[in-house]
């Protein structure tokens, strides 16, 4: 097939796959995956991927992952009082440090346990909406403990990163050197701006005005999210990373922020983000699943909601009561877009094998249609 043809399907595939997921039921971006994963098998192995194809879905993921950084509110996290953000980071770490514990405990890999520990909003924002408990007392709680954890898994998958790739102290030390003064450098320029911003309140006016024919917002968001995954990839750190860091810079400073990530949503979930979804599919191989892909994914499948469901305990501190528990490590089950960029991170620096990333990859997609269907059907039993 034509690298012209090609192109054309995936632009159809990235048209319709809402339309398939909704008559499915399925969150979209499994509908966008499941496409790719077909249109992977017609294709076949001999088939190369158009490079514009590479260019659009590598640009999708950098902006899906500056989206998932623009998703923290960080004015609900300023509501918080202290004693109650020690407990959510304290469970965030909690679900991390079990992760690694069963990793170690049972021989399995280190990358692909962290991968499976991460925490977001993501898919689960949705979810509280179509429970109707998104403003919720325990939806509240809840959203917190996951924005809590997109920022812990940030941290967490520098962690894979470099301890996973570990060759000597030496180079790992220089690494983490260079990773300590990206940080710092970030820092610094964080206070500077939030001073910046103290003295010249209108900037953020400027950015955020709707009707703004120059759409500087736009163009600062781009533009801060390529050159902050420019600057990570410079430290050595994945330029994802770099992107996702960039959006809680943006969301920190710029709270009144909702139409110009509507805009930005628009242009990512509306065409790039549905296009590295797609690619991603095309590259899961169905050829290769038996039996032991299958076991390997009940196995991951379970380890996500008992790395989540060991620490919840410390919930009960919070204010969360024992039925909650389970509801809410339900809900905090399926990082579908962290989880997919852990997976294409580990996968690429060949912190896991085609196998791992595979099981991975299914494991994302089954999560985000069990633990959802799972969490309504024990909302309504608890009710």
């Amino acid at each position: 097939m034509s690298a012209e043809i090609v192109l054309l399907v995936v632009f159809l595939g990235a048209f319709i796959s809402p339309l398939f997921a909704r008559l499915l039921s399925l969150p979209v971006p499994v509908g966008e995956l499941i496409f790719g994963l077909f249109l992977g098998q017609i294709l076949g192995d001999s088939q190369e991927t158009p490079e514009i194809i590479n260019f659009l879905a590598d640009f999708g993921f950098l902006l899906l992952m500056f989206l998932a950084g623009l998703e923290i509110d960080f004015n609900l996290l300023e509501s918080t009082e202290g004693k109650t953000l020690g407990i959510y980071t304290l469970y965030t770490l909690g679900v991390f440090a079990w992760g690694i514990s069963i990793a170690l405990l049972l021989g399995l890999s280190l990358p692909g346990m962290i991968i499976l520990s991460l925490l977001s909003v993501g898919l689960m924002l949705a979810t509280l909406r179509d429970m109707g408990i998104l403003t919720s007392s325990m939806g509240k709680r809840v959203m917190m403990i996951g924005i809590i954890g997109e920022i812990v898994s940030l941290f967490g998958l520098t962690f894979m990163e470099k301890v996973g790739g570990f060759q000597d102290w030496v180079s790992f030390l220089r690494e983490v050197g260079l990773i300590v003064l990206f940080f710092l450098g970030f820092f610094l320029v964080f206070r500077l701006t939030k001073l910046l911003l103290w003295w010249f309140p209108e900037i953020v006016k400027r950015l955020t005005y709707e009707e703004d024919p120059s759409a500087i917002g736009i163009r600062l968001s781009l533009a801060l999210m390529f050159s902050t995954a420019v600057l990570a990839h410079l430290a050595d750190i994945e330029s994802v990373l770099g992107s996702f860091l960039a959006g809680m810079i943006f969301s920190f400073f710029i709270r009144k922020k909702h139409d110009l990530e509507e805009k930005l949503s628009s242009i990512g979930y509306g065409f790039l983000i549905p296009i590295f979804f797609i690619k991603t599919g095309m590259g899961m191989e169905l050829s290769a699943l038996d039996t032991q892909i299958a076991r390997t994914v009940g196995l991951f499948l379970t380890l996500m909601l008992t790395v989540r469901l060991l620490p919840s305990f410390l919930l009960l501190l919070a204010g969360f009561s024992y039925r909650e528990l389970l509801l809410s490590s339900l809900l905090l089950s399926y990082p579908f877009t962290l989880m997919i960029a852990g997976t294409e991170i580990a996968h690429s620096s060949g912190l896991i094998d085609d196998l791992t990333a595979l099981s991975l990859l299914i494991s994302t997609a089954l999560s985000s249609l069990l633990f959802p269907w799972s969490a309504k059907l024990l909302a309504k039993v608890l009710r």
